[in-house]
Order: structure tokens, then sequence, then C-alpha cells
């Protein structure tokens, strides 16, 4: 009986120090994740006298909107709508392509099957650098350089062997009896899909839709190539642009590095709790 007192106070104390080292340990990771973009924050609404003013201040003094007026007026804005069109494009693209492909690996036997599966996975191994000058020569013959399409085209192409990769097993988590009850009461092999296992797979899709959406907002290699003017370049590409010959333009690089990452941190905050169940549900499922 004192055994088993003595080994409840010691799993009682064990505990009571364990969640403090936890949330401490938090505070160090959240810290070391926030610093640098609060130090970008702080340095965007810095005037451009304080910016490189020494010893350097954290909380702006005074405060001032200029930088980011100044790159708003440069025609940031219509790189920010570029990129914006390029990646929910892409999204769309990405989800019509994954979603059936992955819903006829997870429901269908075929000779091969595997070995397709790692076959379309081992596109993405070749890399962006690889396949720079095949697209641009592919766009050209095609007439659709310096196009929002060129763009969605080479993003998809990209993404989509993971997604396709990612759905097949978020699908094969879901029962298939719930499509053989479907088809039962009258409904078509695409009905089922539509109505029962995309409602079922919510998680998984906005997972993939959140993963196409970073990746085609943060591609900067194949938009640098693949356009030219001035009205079709992305947010990555217009960051470039504040790096001069005659220094780093440190107040409008920091604004404009504010406002690109700006939507891809809110739709992480408004989806995160399905971001996290989608990566942890049916991902890991096997062929």
């Amino acid at each position: 009986m004192f055994a088993y007192a003595g080994a409840a106070a010691e799993r009682m104390a064990l505990a009571s120090w364990r969640r403090p080292a936890r949330l401490l340990a938090m505070m160090v990771v959240g810290f070391i994740i926030l610093t640098p973009f609060l130090w970008s924050l702080s340095t965007s609404l810095k005037e451009p006298a304080d910016v490189l003013a020494m010893p350097p201040t954290f909380i702006p003094s005074p405060f001032t909107l200029e930088n980011y007026i100044g790159v708003l007026r440069s025609g940031f804005g219509r790189y920010l709508l570029n990129s914006t069109v390029v990646a929910l494009s892409s999204v769309a693209v990405v989800l019509l392509v994954a979603v059936h492909a992955g819903y006829a690996v997870a429901r269908y036997e075929f000779l091969g099957k595997t070995a397709m599966l790692f076959l379309i996975l081992s596109g993405m191994a070749m890399g962006e650098l690889s396949t720079v000058l095949p697209l641009y020569f592919f766009g050209n013959q095609l007439g659709i350089l310096d196009t929002y399409l060129i763009l969605v085209i080479a993003n998809s192409a990209f993404i989509s062997p993971l997604a396709i990769w990612f759905l097949q097993g978020y699908f094969r988590a879901i029962p298939v009896q719930l499509d053989e009850a479907a088809m039962l009461d009258g409904a078509t092999r695409l009905g089922a899909l539509y109505r029962i296992v995309l409602p079922s797979a919510k998680p998984g899709l906005i997972t993939v839709s959140l993963i196409a959406f970073v990746n085609s907002w943060n591609e900067v290699i194949l938009a640098l190539v693949l356009t030219s003017s001035s009205t079709m370049r992305t947010a990555p590409v217009g960051l470039h642009f504040f790096l001069t010959d005659y220094g780093v333009q440190w107040g409008s690089l920091t604004a404009a590095g504010i406002l690109s990452t700006l939507p891809v941190l809110v739709l992480f905050l408004l989806l995160q709790r399905h971001f996290v169940r989608g990566l942890t549900a049916g991902a890991t499922t096997g062929l």
C-alpha cells in the first residue's frame, strides 16, 4: 500500500513539472519562429533613417506607413493579384486531377498500380531547375509564355503527384461500404464520390489545397523564367526588385515581405484545425 502511494506521488510530481517544461519549450520555439517576422514588421514601420540606426530599436519611433504606401504605389499590388490568381487556379487544377486520380487508385485494382504511383511521385524528384528550359520551350511553342496559363500548368504539374499520393491514402481510410450504399440507392460512381466521399474527406482536401496554394504562392524560379512583363510578375519575383545596385531598400523589402506573408498566414489561421486533421488522419494508409 505504501509502495503504491509512493509511486502515485512520484507520478504526480513528475506531471507537475512536465507541463511547465513543455510550456517553456513551446514558448522558446515560438519565440525563435516569430522573432524574424516581428523584426521584419518592425523594420517595415520605420523611417529609412531609423532602419540601420545603431543601436537598433525594436519598437518604431516614429511610426510610419510610408513603406507600405510606397510598395503599393510601385505596382506590388498587381504582383499580389497575379500570385493570388495563379495560386487559386493551381489549387483548382490540382484538386480536379488529384481527387479523380486518387479515388481511382484507392477504389480500383489494376496491374502495375503500385509501380505507377511510385512513378508519379518520382516526377517530383526531378526538381524545378531541370524542367525550366523544357517548360520555357513548351510555352514558347504554344505562345503562352508570360501568361497565367503557363504558370498554372507548371505549378500544378509539380504538386499534383504529391496530391494524388496523399488523397489516395486518405480515400482508402474511408470505408468502401459508403460508396456501395450510395450506388445501391441509385447513385453513379461519380455521384458517390461527390456526395459521399468528398464530404468525408474534407480535412484531406483542405490540406492538399493549402499545400498547393503555398507551393504556388512561394514559387520563384518558374515565375522568373516564364514571365517577362511587369504586369505578369508574381509577389516573390517582385521582392527581388527591392535589391538594387545601390543597396537593399530594407523598409520597402520588409513591407513587401509582410504583405506577401499575410494571405498564407490568414489561410493557415482559418484552416489550421482541418490542416492538422488532414495530416494525421488517413494520409499514412498503406497501398
